[in-house]
C-alpha cells in the first residue's frame, strides 16, 4: 500500500482511544455510557467510531463519556451513569439501573429495532432518517427524533496530499464479509474503463477482477488521507439500510474530504440536503455517475456536509435531547426493570457467547481442513518420506475431528439451543 495514502492523525487517534478508555468519564452534566460492540478502536467497528465521534463533541459540551462494550453487558451498569445510549439492537437494558434512562440510536437494522419486544424499555429513540423514525414509531409510543450519523471534521478535513504524490481515480472502502454486495459487480464493470482502488477487509477472499487494485483494510485514522487522495468514492449501502435510507458514514466522510461520493441509495438524500449526490443501480449507471463532473458540485456538497452534518452540530442536537430525557425521567421515574428483562439480558449474553464459541470452532475446523488438504497434497510430492507426511496428515485429521466434536457440543448444548430459540423469536418480533 502506498505510504502517502496511509498517513494517520496520531493526535486524533490518541484522543479517540482516551475517550474509548474512559479517560473523559466525568463531566458537570453527568456521564453518558455508549453501549457498543467493542471499546477497541483498532477493531474496525463502525458503531464505535460513530459513538466516539459524537462523544468527542458532547464531552466539550460538559458531558462525561465512556463506552459500555459487549463484554460488560452481562454486568450491571454503574449507578453513577446518567444516561445510556445504545448503538446496537442486541443490547437488552435489563441491567441498567431504574434511575438511568436509555436512548436507542437506530442507525441501521431498522426492522430489527422495530421488532424488539423490549423496545418500550427505551426512554427515547433517535433514528438516522425520517423513514426509520416512522417505522419505529409504529411499534414505539415514546419520543422519537431524527438524528443521522455524521462526520468528525477535525479528522476528515479535506486536506489534499502533495500533488507529486499521485492520486486515486476511483476509490471504495467497502469491507467484504462473505456475502456478495450489489455494488461489487458494478465496480467490476467500472474497472473496465477507470482505475479502481479498493481498501477493505478480507481482500484475499474477493474473487474480483484483476483490474481492481485491492489494498486491504485501512484503519479509521488512515481513512481521511485515503479519501483525500481520491477523486471519486463509491458507496455501497446494504439492502436493510437502503430500505429506510439510513446512509453510511462513507457518504459524509468522503464528501467532507473533498471527493465526489456516488451511492446506490437515492432515498433520503434530499432530506439530508444532498439530493445532487450521483447515484447508481448497476455497472452502466455507475460508469455514467462517475463520468466527468463539475468540480463545483463537489464544493457545494462538501459545504452542505460542513454546515449540517458535523458531529459538532449532531452533539448540539443530542445534548438538548439528552437533557430533556434525563429531566423527564427524574420527574417521572420508571419502575424497576423487572426480573423478566434481567433474565432476557443474561440469556442474550449467553447466546452471544455461545455463538462466538461456535464461530471460533467453525473457523478452526475450516483452518484444519485447509491444512489437511495441504498434507494430502504433500503425500504426492517429492521430499520427505511418505511416512512423515502421513503422520502430519493424521495429526491434522485428529485436530479437525476434535474441533468438530467441540463445535457439535457447543451447538447442541441446552444453553445454546434455548438462547438460540429465544433469539429467533425476538428477531421475528
Amino acid at each position: 500500500m502506498p505510504e502517502q495514502h496511509m498517513t494517520a492523525d496520531a493526535g486524533q487517534a490518541a484522543l479517540y482511544r482516551a475517550l474509548a478508555d474512559g479517560e473523559h468519564r466525568s463531566g458537570p452534566r453527568g456521564t453518558i455510557a455508549f453501549a457498543v460492540s467493542t471499546d477497541d478502536v483498532d477493531a474496525g467497528a463502525g458503531d464505535l467510531y460513530v459513538a466516539l465521534g459524537l462523544a468527542k463533541y458532547l464531552q466539550r459540551l460538559g458531558w462525561g463519556v465512556c463506552t459500555w462494550p459487549t463484554d460488560r453487558w452481562d454486568t450491571a451498569v454503574p449507578e453513577d451513569v446518567t444516561v445510556v445510549v445504545s448503538m446496537i439492537e442486541s443490547f437488552v437494558p435489563g441491567l441498567v439501573p431504574a434511575q438511568t434512562p436509555v436512548v436507542a440510536w437506530v442507525r441501521n437494522w431498522t426492522e430489527v429495532w422495530a421488532g424488539l419486544p423490549y423496545l418500550d424499555q427505551f426512554d427515547a429513540v433517535w433514528a438516522s432518517s425520517s423513514a426509520a423514525r416512522d417505522r419505529v414509531a409504529e411499534s414505539y409510543t415514546g419520543p422519537t427524533r431524527v438524528l443521522p450519523i455524521g462526520v468528525d471534521l477535525e479528522l476528515f478535513t479535506g486536506r489534499r496530499p502533495d500533488p507529486d504524490v499521485g492520486r486515486i481515480d476511483v476509490l471504495t472502502t467497502v469491507n467484504f464479509w462473505g456475502a456478495e454486495r450489489s455494488g461489487t459487480a458494478a465496480l467490476d464493470v467500472l474497472a473496465e474503463s477507470r482505475e479502481v482502488v479498493w481498501y477493505g477487509a478480507n481482500r484475499e477472499h474477493l474473487p474480483r477482477s484483476a483490474r481492481i487494485d485491492h489494498r486491504g483494510r485501512a484503519s479509521f485514522f488512515e481513512l481521511p488521507a485515503v479519501y483525500a487522495a481520491a477523486s471519486v468514492v463509491v458507496d455501497d449501502v446494504i439492502p436493510p439500510a437502503r430500505a429506510y435510507a439510513t446512509h453510511n458514514s462513507r457518504l459524509y466522510e468522503g464528501l467532507a474530504s473533498g471527493a465526489l461520493v456516488v451511492t446506490n441509495c437515492a432515498d433520503g438524500l434530499e432530506e439530508l440536503g444532498l439530493a445532487d449526490v450521483p447515484t447508481y443501480t448497476d455497472g452502466p449507471s455507475l460508469v455514467a455517475a462517475v463520468g466527468d463532473f463539475d468540480h463545483s458540485l463537489v464544493d457545494r456538497l462538501r459545504a452542505v456536509v460542513v454546515e449540517r452534518h458535523s458531529y459538532a452540530s449532531r452533539a448540539t442536537a443530542a445534548d438538548t435531547n439528552l437533557r430533556t430525557v434525563v429531566d423527564e425521567h427524574r420527574a417521572q421515574p420508571r419502575p424497576d426493570r423487572g426480573p423478566l428483562l434481567v433474565w432476557a439480558t443474561h440469556l442474550q449474553e449467553r447466546l452471544r457467547k455461545a455463538e462466538h464459541d461456535r464461530d471460533v470452532h467453525m473457523a478452526g475446523v475450516h483452518e484444519i481442513n485447509e491444512r489437511l488438504l495441504s498434507a494430502l497434497a504433500a503425500v504426492e510430492d517429492g521430499g520427505r518420506t511418505i511416512a512423515a507426511r502421513t503422520v502430519e496428515r493424521d495429526a491434522a485429521i485428529a485436530e479437525r475431528d476434535l474441533l468438530a466434536t467441540r463445535l457439535d457440543e457447543v451447538t447442541r448444548s441446552r444453553a445454546y439451543r434455548l438462547a438460540h430459540r429465544v433469539g429467533k423469536l425476538r428477531r421475528r418480533g
